[in-house]
């Protein structure tokens, strides 16, 4: 390849992880950095505008404020590959949750605490007002590539990049976590539905059909099932498995099967969305 790939990097409504999982390549970066130029990082270098002509932008974050907004709307107009990198920019992550909550009810909880130097006084000096709700980057901008995850997998990285790289599609999984985890599945429904803290589970048995929180039948693979084989339920962070249009909704028809038990589980909206809330069909709190 004659020419480097023009490639930006930034974060929006995120925490970094996406950009920390790109350094857990290790020494595989060597074998795609000689082919890049980041010509954009706000989060490694001190850079002020974003450059024309970019070929891969890989955006990590959604969309809470205004300032959120016109920065992947310029990323837009200026690359010619924009992914959502990371389940916050695909599907709003852990702060889509914030949409369970209208706007002045979010800004007077934060600023009505004890901590804060004027309770009550909400600041709006030199700060982007907020979105109404949270939103993942695909209801503001054209999408290319969806790269999930919280944060994606090094692995996924580093093939997406060389993908982009060769001019092919990345190959990521179309199953779901169930089918990669190997505990057993005898195919039961559990008589009561527990937390993950509840007691040991059975090294061997699926924690579904245990009585554990486990979202592996409706979250996409990708992962490895890692949580599970840990002993721990999924938490869904990669998001809806590829044949369901809402992974809440196919989450919590899968707990409906178990009849009464599931009706004990008191945050369902939040346990079933905890990472897609923003992307559902129903992406925020009813208000009545």
């Amino acid at each position: 390849m004659a020419d480097k790939v023009k490639v930006g990097l930034i974060q929006l409504c995120g925490c970094s992880g996406c950009h920390m999982s790109l350094l857990d390549l290790h020494e595989k970066l060597l074998d795609v950095l000689p082919n890049l130029e980041i010509v954009y990082a706000p989060i490694i270098a001190d850079v002020k505008e974003i450059p024309e002509g970019i070929d891969v932008f890989l955006v990590e974050g959604g969309i809470r404020n205004e300032h959120d907004k016109h920065l992947v709307e310029e990323i837009r107009e200026k690359s010619k590959i924009v992914v959502a990198w990371g389940s916050c920019a695909a599907f709003g992550g852990i702060p889509g949750l914030g949409n369970l909550y209208t706007k002045e009810e979010f800004l007077n909880t934060i600023y009505s605490t004890a901590s804060t130097d004027n309770p009550g006084e909400i600041p709006s000096e030199d700060i982007p007002p907020l979105e109404e709700e949270v939103k993942p980057i695909s209801k503001v901008v054209k999408v290319d590539l969806v790269l999930p995850g919280c944060p994606p997998r090094p692995e996924h990285n580093a093939e997406a990049i060389v993908a982009l790289l060769e001019g092919r599609e990345p190959q990521l999984s179309s199953k779901i976590v169930c089918d990669d985890c190997p505990r057993k599945k005898e195919g039961t429904y559990p008589e009561k539905f527990k937390r993950s803290y509840e007691g040991t589970p059975d090294p061997e048995k699926c924690l579904f059909e245990q009585g554990y929180t486990c979202l592996g039948m409706a979250t996409k693979s990708g992962c490895g099932a890692m949580c599970p084989r840990a002993g721990m339920p999924c938490r869904g962070c990669f998001g809806k498995a590829p044949a369901v249009i809402d992974q809440g909704a196919a989450a919590a028809n899968a707990y409906a099967a178990s009849g009464d038990a599931s009706l004990e589980i008191m945050d369902k909206v939040a346990l079933f969305n905890r990472f897609s809330l923003a992307a559902a069909l129903i992406p925020n709190k009813i208000k009545k």
